[in-house]
């Protein structure tokens, strides 16, 4: 291929399901491959599988995709000059390329029914051999043909596949060999009229000139397949890439517990679009580098297929499940999908690092949408130019895995009727020196005006002296009167923000509760 010809990739999903994460990292690859090479990336919709593709779907992916920041040159609402970009309205196109394979006898129709096929495949596991289409239809005479038709007997129509030995030079891969004696005559047109993935993809790109065909490790198989039809057709064929499998924690391939969650399930639990492009660069990719941390659209600059790993690469974002049916099923839930998240996960540290480094102004108002149902934050807080909003998400965001976090911490500043929470908590009072401390702290922040963090530590460190306490038997009973609860944020995080006077009165009111004296 002329190192001149411009790079155009595709991603090409089928709308009957939403985008997972191999999707999304497969649309991601061709996008960041083509945008690095100063290329062109489309997006293609095959629906030719009518029974399961749904309009929901569809709006789905393009939601997911648009979430993502991968936006497509050609495709759906956008157009281009080799449309349409939807498969079923391209039918007429694919019509026109079979009559021409059925008149080159390439490709011939093929009568045989369903339950014969059935038989055929039973017969050849019986005795132990792949199964391969016999080709019984093959050189039919067109009299005979017509004949068939004209019963209206249903046929679909097949590809005749040369006898050959096919290499596939794949860039990720190498060099890769394939017996097309193995392979048989292979449908090519359903009998419902549609045709099949390996025929009208390959239509399909050679039509809209794709350069590079970018897409998972487990569509290696259908290489060859292609390569035949590109041959038939004396299309240019283009260059192959499979990016290595996906595997869970248990270094097993992504099933229903983390490959089938909606890339717009992590949306809602609180990840930035920008967090989950860099951690899904990252699966089966490295940076010439070695950095992973990649902000400011790095991988759009820098990407480069030829780096990729032959390897499976680990989507560690889920536990290793603790015994074999344990999956993930009802997605609705992000509780139960938060459940099973791995808290010290490669996307939990980036996001932590894009939390903290992005705009302030940024992070507040993506965190709008997890704040809108919060009763216990004031309606006033809830805009991203919010000073104080700002100032406490500032605080707080170095404690940030994700955004979904953050309306607790936030709630925190705002709490008007302090009440201790839990066992622990009060039990945290119940202790001997616990009304000691509290009291000397409560003595000590009367007495004095504190206004950094540095302050409150000293107060504390302070108190701590004054009554031979240190580290939990110092800090949690301090804790638990000032939040009601026994966890939280750092304590020299949470006063200044809540200031001397408020931080005062919620020291009153749980030592009146728990019994404990000030005076």
């Amino acid at each position: 291929m002329s190192e001149t010809k411009e790079v155009r990739t595709r991603f090409a999903p089928s709308p009957t399901g939403f985008l997972h994460v191999g999707g999304a990292r497969t649309a991601l690859f061709n996008y960041l491959y083509a945008k690095a090479q100063g290329g062109k990336f489309l997006l293609r919709i095959e629906d030719t599988d009518q029974s399961r593709s749904t309009e929901d779907s569809f709006k789905m992916i393009l939601e997911s995709l648009q979430w993502l920041g991968i936006g497509w040159d050609e495709g759906p609402g956008v157009g281009g000059p080799h449309g349409p970009y939807i498969q079923s309205e391209r039918i007429s196109i694919y019509k026109q390329y079979t009559d021409k394979l059925i008149a080159e006898g390439k490709a011939y129709r093929c009568f045989c029914t369903q339950e014969e096929l059935e038989i055929k495949k039973k017969q050849a596991e019986a005795m132990g051999v792949p199964y391969v289409y016999d080709g019984l239809h093959a050189n039919m005479s067109e009299e005979e043909v017509q004949e068939k038709i004209k019963q209206g007997i249903p046929y679909s129509i097949r590809f005749k596949t040369p006898s050959k030995n096919l290499i596939i030079d794949d860039i990720i891969q190498g060099k890769v060999k394939f017996d097309t004696k193995l392979i048989g005559d292979f449908i090519i047109v359903k009998s419902d009229g549609f045709p099949s993935y390996n025929y009208a993809v390959v239509i399909d790109d050679a039509l809209m000139k794709i350069s590079h065909v970018i897409r998972g490790v487990g569509h290696l198989s259908n290489t060859p397949r292609q390569v035949m039809i590109y041959e038939a057709f004396g299309f240019p064929i283009p260059e192959f890439a499979h990016v290595s499998e996906i595997v869970g924690m248990d270094g097993k391939k992504l099933s229903k517990r983390a490959g089938a969650t909606s890339i717009l399930a992590f949306k809602d639990l609180g990840y930035l679009p920008e967090t989950f492009v860099n951690y899904m660069a990252l699966l089966g990719w490295t940076s010439p580098d070695g950095q992973e941390y990649l902000p400011g659209g790095l991988p759009k600059k820098i990407f480069d297929i030829h780096r990729c790993s032959k390897s499976p690469s680990t989507f560690d974002v889920f536990k290793k499940p603790k015994t074999e049916d344990e999956v993930v099923t009802n997605f609705s839930n992000l509780d139960q999908i938060a459940e099973a998240m791995n808290p010290k996960s490669k996307l939990n540290w980036l996001s932590n690092k894009y939390i903290r480094e992005l705009p302030i102004s940024q992070i507040t108002n993506s965190l709008l949408p997890f704040l809108k149902d919060r009763t216990d934050i004031p309606e006033i807080v809830k805009n991203p130019n919010d000073p104080t909003l700002q100032s406490i998400v500032d605080s707080v965001r170095v404690y940030l895995d994700s955004l979904r976090q953050a309306p607790d911490y936030i709630a925190e500043f705002f709490v008007s009727d302090l009440k201790i929470q839990g066992d622990e908590a009060k039990e945290i009072l119940n202790q001997d020196s616990s009304p000691i401390v509290v009291r000397k702290f409560y003595e000590l922040l009367k007495n004095n005006e504190p206004k950094t963090d540095e302050d409150y530590k000293g107060l504390m460190a302070s108190a701590g002296e004054q009554t031979s306490q240190k580290g939990k038997s110092l800090y949690m009973p301090i804790r638990v009167v000032a939040t009601g609860k026994a966890h939280g944020l750092e304590l020299p995080i949470l006063f200044p923000l809540l200031g001397k006077e408020k931080l005062l009165k919620r020291i009153e009111k749980s030592a009146l509760d728990a019994g404990i004296s000030l005076t």
